[in-house]
């Protein structure tokens, strides 16, 4: 068994890039983000790591979601797609419509390596308040981006571990799902402030998060593999 602290320290060591620069981060290899390959084809997304700016203001950063992402990519042996500097834009803005040409550089790589590397799922993972209704939300615009079964997969363990859930009423759903859904499953993951902490006495709602995310990813790339051996069997 892992021991808490070790959870928590090694939580809080990826989390420090993200603290960097007034949270506005840092440039690596001269890039606004980040890329780590996994071995099976589901993605972490994390555009809001960082700080954003978005219609002519400076967005807060959606603590930790950056840090999740690296965390449960390397746990899970899958890729995340994380922004770890501000370059002043927004790659999940605007917000309730799918562009129909993009020139974000964050989200043109990103769809370059969903289709390169063939990736089954898309997770974009967000940050929201604790006022919000739900611990966690998933937006796939009524099952449009994303297998309903995918979707089912997730509900059932953040149900699991205690974590309530919705569809995600509340939000629109940003340029990262809507992207991502051109090509493959993709939906928006948010998650309450009180879940993405380092704090002790809340550990318990990060570790039920951590432990439904991990289950949901094998079962979902499960799923995926039953998908393509029926496709090759058609063949």
């Amino acid at each position: 068994m892992i021991n808490t602290n070790t959870i928590i320290s090694e939580l809080r060591n990826i989390n420090n890039q993200f603290l960097a620069n007034n949270k506005n981060g840092l440039k690596i290899d001269n890039k606004n983000y980040i890329l780590k390959t996994g071995k099976i084809p589901i993605l972490l997304s994390a555009p809001h790591a960082v700080k954003q700016y978005r219609e002519s203001q400076v967005k807060s950063s959606d603590y930790l979601t950056g840090t999740l992402a690296i965390y449960l990519a390397k746990k899970c042996e899958c890729s995340c797609f994380v922004r770890v500097f501000n370059e002043n834009d927004d790659p999940n803005f605007p917000l309730g419509t799918t562009l129909s040409h993009i020139e974000n550089d964050y989200l043109n790589a990103l769809k370059r390596y969903i289709q390169e590397f063939n990736q089954f799922l898309v997770i974009d993972i967000h940050g929201c308040v604790n006022s919000k209704k739900y611990d966690c939300s998933l937006w796939h615009d009524d099952y449009n981006t994303c297998d309903t079964k995918v979707i089912k997969i997730f509900e059932n363990n953040f149900r699991g571990y205690n974590l309530s859930v919705d569809n995600g009423s509340e939000y629109l759903g940003g340029q990262v799902t809507r992207q991502s859904s051109m090509i493959t499953n993709s939906f928006q993951l948010e998650i309450k402030r009180k879940i993405r902490t380092l704090k002790l006495e809340n550990y318990y709602l990060l570790k039920s998060f951590i432990d439904s995310m991990e289950e949901s990813i094998y079962e979902t790339y499960d799923y995926s593999m039953k998908l393509e051996k029926v496709r090759r069997n058609r063949r």
